[in-house]
């Protein structure tokens, strides 16, 4: 269906180029030519055939740029204009889902836009904006937007008076519009997980204030959202029996089904090990490897869960793979053992100044390569570049197209984020250094391609898929430890477990993978790639064959 879609757009556009062109023709000539590129037969006009070719190659060039724009705007957070037809998708060749997934979401959001009751869960659809069909609905009491790509709450949402429930936690919101205000019956407002900032800048405080009956609303794990005097100014735009959840938590819930984040759940158990999986992605499963079909529109997230693990019990656990790690060179010896001594010295931010507060560690902290430094010539230059074969490729399949490392201009100010990670990079600079040092004499061209390093303190558990990375990664630990194995979900019957003590393990991180317990201090380097071209998706685990050992073998 994309593929259809892709061919009729481009037919469309292609149709519509030659009419406009054909009209700005001479309009007294009437022997054009009939389908043409909209220039008369040099001879009938006064150009040179020399000047009518430059001008066709300029035209096609400026027409195939204005037509990237325009898909590219469709998928822009600061641009209201959504794709045409308003299916929720932006361009494929601008997200990173392979084909498969694309058709399968689509069929998913066809079906389910098929409904008419008066609940619409669309989650885990990888959807850039709200299908504009949504707002035809103004019955509807419930609706479920969680685990999306969304930027924006268009104010369309304000045609669904009737909702009492909106969720639209893990997102990528950075603002909640005025639209909501008109919401006056909604009773729950979940906004977990996105990517709202202060009180002034990210709430409509004249909206919510018209929000009488709400009971509850929820903005844990928005990273810009931890201060505690949050809750109370925005309880005081609230109703007085409004509950407001705030911060990010540090205590693991009792045990239920609502575990949101990987670092709540323990690692330890099927289903925690299960839950990183999209919905769609345990469907298959149950229907492949137990044979169980089930319909989206009457078998919920919850009741598949509880399917696989009465199918996983009754064949018994799932089996066990114990994998060494690549070895490092005794030369190594002495720059893991300085990085060990630099690890135990560092100072990690903790509670709500820690990174990534949905899993669970003592300490984290990313450091990013620095940004190349370039001139606005050579920028230029590099913009005008034809598109490389890989790139097509990878358009032509609905892959996110490759995304180089970004670039800043000689004397152009860094933005606040970019600062940010700046003068964290020059404080943990010899840390940086050693790590690529000690890759290097492993995989001397990945030490080149990675471009961020998590630096750990005691990652406990937690469950996860890392959906931001575009190729495996490299995970090495350090301390006097016992257990702590990095697992990977290898298969549905099987989990590979990683020794990564004084060693390397490559693992593909967009397969659910976790610590195993331990005990004693561990310290980890993980090295991962967020840019360049996608790498497809082959093995969750990667042995390689030493015939000499190691240091730490």
């Amino acid at each position: 269906r994309v593929a259809e879609n892709e061919r009729r757009l481009e037919a469309t556009l292609a149709e519509r180029d030659a009419g406009l062109l054909r009209a700005a023709c001479d309009a007294s000539e009437p022997n054009r030519p009939a389908g043409g590129s909209g220039y008369a037969h040099p001879s009938l006009h006064r150009l040179d055939p020399e000047r009518v070719a430059e001008n066709e190659r300029r035209l096609e060039a400026t027409l195939a740029e204005r037509d990237a724009g325009l898909l590219r705007a469709a998928c822009d957070a600061s641009e209201p204009n959504r794709p045409a037809g308003g299916s929720g998708y932006a361009h494929p060749s601008l997200h990173r889902l392979d084909p498969e997934r694309v058709a399968e979401n689509e069929r998913r959001l066809e079906a389910t836009l098929a409904e008419t009751g008066d609940e619409l869960h669309l989650t885990s659809l990888d959807l850039w904006s709200i299908p504009l069909a949504v707002f035809d609905r103004s019955w509807l009491t419930r609706l479920d937007l969680s685990r999306n790509c969304l930027v924006e709450v268009p104010a369309e949402i304000a045609s669904l008076t009737a909702l009492t429930a909106l969720d639209l936690s893990r997102n990528r919101l950075k603002v909640l519009p005025q639209a909501v205000g008109a919401l006056r019956e909604l009773r729950e407002l979940n906004l977990m997980t996105n990517h709202l900032r202060q009180l002034e800048t990210s709430f409509p405080t004249a909206a919510l204030s018209a929000l009488t009956r709400l009971r509850c609303l929820d903005v844990r794990f928005n990273q810009k959202l931890t201060n505690a005097k949050l809750a109370d100014a925005l309880a005081a735009l609230l109703p007085g029996d409004c509950q407001v959840l705030c911060g990010c938590p540090q205590t693991t819930p009792e045990p239920s089904t609502g575990h949101h984040h990987a670092g709540e759940r323990d690692a330890t158990l099927l289903r925690s090990q299960l839950e990183p999986w999209s919905t769609p992605a345990l469907r298959r499963r149950l229907a492949v490897d137990f044979g169980t079909e089930t319909d989206p529109n009457i078998t919920d997230r919850e009741e598949v869960l509880k399917l696989l693990l009465e199918g996983y019990a009754s064949r018994g656990p799932r089996a066990i793979r114990r994998i060494r790690g690549i070895p490092l060179p005794s030369s190594s010896e002495p720059l893991l053992s300085e990085l060990l001594a630099l690890l135990r010295v560092t100072v990690f931010p903790e509670g709500e100044k820690r990174e990534r507060q949905t899993i669970q560690a003592q300490g984290y902290i990313i450091l990013r390569r620095p940004l190349e430094v370039c001139e606005e010539e050579e920028e230029e230059e590099e913009e005008e570049e034809p598109a490389t074969a890989s790139s097509q490729g990878q358009r032509q399949h609905g892959l996110r197209p490759e995304r180089p490392r970004t670039k800043v201009k000689s004397g152009k100010r860094l933005g606040w984020k970019q600062r940010t990670d700046q003068v964290k990079f020059e404080k943990h600079a010899r840390a940086w250094a050693l790590a690529v040092l000690i890759m290097g004499s492993v995989d001397p061209v990945y030490a080149e391609a990675f471009d961020a390093v998590a630096m750990t303190k005691n990652f406990v558990g937690s469950a996860h898929v890392d959906t931001e990375n575009v190729a495996p990664f490299y995970g090495l630990s350090l301390g006097d430890f016992e257990g702590g194995r990095i697992c990977v979900e290898s298969g549905p019957f099987e989990v590979a477990e990683v020794d990564t003590r004084y060693r390397f393990g490559k693992i593909d991180g967009r397969y659910p993978h976790w610590v195993s317990p331990y005990k004693g201090e561990r310290y980890s380097m993980i090295y991962y790639q967020t840019s360049g071209s996608v790498e497809p998706k082959t093995t969750a685990v990667f042995e390689h064959g030493h015939s000499e050992e190691g240091w730490g073998a």
